[in-house]
């Protein structure tokens, strides 16, 4: 039996469906977990929000997941911005799809089932646990970020685009901000996006990156190079095997 969860973040009361609130033995409760983690799990996802998101604003949103972090773009700025929010894996979509109906967030925030890489690709998305709120999934291959294969416990097929589709042949609303969290296709996103990055139309991009070879220098040097800030800088550790948030803005 499904249950609420409320959860209070930067001011805003923000409603989360769970499937159960029980934890079986030795399995994450993944959907909860997120829920009760919402304000220490990424605080510099909170404040990057808080800091860079105005009213009028377009958010895409790239690996939305349940979509804690739409919903509160969506609720701290009253309703005001339009958030695009991309979500390949079923289950997550499905509960990302609940939780915008139960926050009365209809309209404001776009549910999208589909995955984001460097070009125009009909494939299979790899999904490594299959339960709400799980992470580690695939596009195309059951290898996930590090370089390590799994097991998939689900195959789904999946259209995926590049952000340049989206911005471009596709006439999607053009986004402000855009936040990646993808785990382990990083690079590839990147890399499809150079017409997107390219225009001043775009305010502000984090991307979550997982510490592994030279990625977040390749990340880095693209970024820079379209004129970009790197706005945390100083607060990023680029020790092999963590994830770190990288923020970067236009001047």
């Amino acid at each position: 039996m499904s249950t609420i969860l409320t959860c209070e973040v930067g001011g805003e009361t923000i409603l989360i469906d769970l499937d159960t609130e029980a934890e079986a033995e030795g399995v994450r409760n993944h959907e909860r977990w997120r829920a009760v983690t919402y304000t220490e799990k990424e605080p510099d996802t909170l404040a990057w929000i808080d800091t860079f998101f105005r009213p009028g604003d377009i958010i895409y949103d790239v690996g939305a997941n349940i979509g804690q972090y739409a919903l509160y773009a969506a609720l701290k700025l009253k309703k005001q911005v339009t958030v695009l929010a991309f979500e390949p894996e079923a289950l997550n979509f499905a509960k990302l799809n609940k939780n915008i109906v139960l926050n009365d967030l209809v309209g404001t925030v776009i549910p999208y089932c589909l995955a984001i890489t460097d070009r125009m690709v009909f494939h299979r998305f790899y999904v490594k646990t299959f339960a709400p709120g799980a992470a580690l999934h695939a596009l195309g291959r059951p290898i996930t970020q590090g370089e390590k294969p799994f097991p998939p416990q689900n195959q789904q097929g999946i259209l995926a685009v590049s952000l340049d589709d989206l911005t471009g042949r596709l006439s999607a609303p053009f986004p402000t901000h855009i936040k990646v969290d993808v785990d382990g296709i990083e690079d590839r996103i990147v890399t499809g996006a150079d017409q997107t990055l390219s225009d001043p139309r775009l305010k502000s991009v984090l991307i979550e990156v997982f510490m592994h070879k030279n990625i977040a220098s390749q990340i880095k040097d693209v970024f820079l190079n379209k004129g970009f800030v790197f706005h945390n800088a100083d607060g990023v550790d680029y020790t092999p095997g963590i994830v770190q948030n990288l923020i970067f803005k236009k001047p």
